[in-house]
């Protein structure tokens, strides 16, 4: 059976399937510019607060939670049990794994692995700005299970950090972060070497 608790203001398009209970927000839009065939899907309690874009396409396995003034794009995927944090913005196509905190934006088509903590930023190097924005297809981000990015760290590029690794808050990050390594002050070192002063998430 099929419950969807919705404030009068939420607007849910005519496509979108519920695996079961749902909370809808106030001021919040599910199916937002649906132009395909593919529609919007919600597992069973699924919550989405106020103020949310939830575009058309995208899938949201059980339990996931998007806080308040969050954007999820269209096509991207979000397994149980993730929580996206408030103002997070999930862009097109990206892909999240199960049991994850977000808590920055994720550009297009970048891949997270499951427990992971991100609470940075990605971006496109973007290395040939004639291209239209709109169709150039770089590669993207990849964190693999178990990692942990800190707050404002900047991930650039096709950059695979983990598993199990840590990315220190404010870090630019331009190359691959290794299997539990720090990355702290432009420099890693096996994460070993800080004896629990830092942890990561079990993958």
């Amino acid at each position: 059976m099929t419950r969807i608790d919705r404030h009068d203001t939420a607007w849910i398009h005519e496509s979108t399937v519920f695996a079961g209970e749902a909370t809808v927000g106030h001021c919040s839009r599910v199916g937002h510019d649906a132009d395909s065939d593919d529609p919007t899907r919600l597992g069973n309690r699924v919550r989405i607060g106020a103020f949310c874009l939830v575009y058309g396409g995208a899938k949201l396995g059980d339990d996931v939670e998007v806080d308040n003034y969050c954007l999820i794009g269209s096509g991207a995927k979000i397994a149980c049990n993730t929580r996206i944090l408030y103002k997070a913005h999930v862009y097109d196509d990206v892909t999240i794994g199960r049991n994850c905190i977000i808590g920055g934006d994720l550009v297009d088509r970048a891949v997270i692995g499951d427990n992971v903590t991100f609470q940075g930023q990605t971006a496109h190097a973007h290395p040939d700005a004639t291209g239209d924005w709109d169709e150039t297809e770089e590669p993207s981000p990849r964190i693999l299970s178990g990692s942990v990015v800190g707050v404002g760290a900047i991930i650039v590029g096709d950059i695979t950090i983990g598993p199990r690794a840590y990315v220190a808050a404010g870090e630019i990050v331009r190359c691959n972060v290794g299997r539990e390594m720090m990355l702290k002050d432009g420099q890693q070192n096996p994460l070993a070497d800080y004896r629990g002063m830092f942890k990561v998430r079990d993958e």
